[in-house]
């Protein structure tokens, strides 16, 4: 009788925390992340730190299937210390608006979910030196990331995301004399799996 007594609460939790998933409902969150890096060479030392956050509203237009806009900003400082005679500092931030697609698959465990997220965004870069020279650059962004969500209620999920595969490109006009500098970057591997912790919540009946 016991068996049976918790094997019904665990069935009845399993499809209330998946109601908060289900088509019709809307989502609102986002994730923030922080890492440093330091790099040597036989030239000097260079020191990078970016942040990272972004923000979500979406709707899911079936069962664990939602999509919608997001706003991501990230900032990159950079310091670089070369042959003890070079000390520089510089800045890049980049600010993008993205429409995504995610997709929650649930697990044995009611409460845990796995995740994946699919995102193509455009926006705006922008790079400082130490000389307060700046210039900005049309960006271009794409990711597929995978994450693992944690329902802390019937309103609220705690989310653990990993950068994956992106892909970036920029186009920059310096002057009418210098034309365009096109860059691009592609990053898949462990070395991309930056984590990032943010928060979900559900609206909805």
């Amino acid at each position: 009788m016991r068996k049976l007594l918790a094997f019904c609460a665990l069935a009845l939790m399993a499809g209330y925390v998946q109601a908060q998933v289900t088509a019709g409902k809307m989502m609102i969150g986002g994730n923030v992340g922080y890492s440093t890096q330091t790099s040597e060479s036989v030239y000097g030392e260079s020191k990078h730190k970016t942040f990272n956050a972004n923000q979500q509203f979406g709707y899911f237009v079936v069962d664990n299937l939602a999509v919608g806009l997001e706003t991501n900003f990230s900032q990159i400082k950079s310091n670089f210390d070369y042959l003890d005679a070079i000390d520089t500092d510089a800045k890049n931030t980049n600010t993008t608006i993205a429409p995504f697609v995610r997709y929650y698959m649930f697990t044995s465990n009611a409460k845990f979910a796995f995740n994946a997220e699919a995102a193509v965004g455009f926006g705006v870069a922008k790079f400082r030196g130490t000389n307060d020279d700046e210039f900005k650059t049309n960006i271009f962004t794409a990711r597929l990331s995978p994450g693992f969500s944690y329902f802390l209620s019937d309103k609220w999920a705690l989310d653990l995301q990993l950068s994956g595969i992106s892909y970036s490109s920029s186009d920059q006009r310096t002057d009418a004399d210098a034309g365009n500098g096109k860059t691009s970057s592609f990053m898949f591997g462990v070395s991309s799996l930056n984590p990032y912790l943010g928060f979900r919540h559900f609206i909805g009946k």
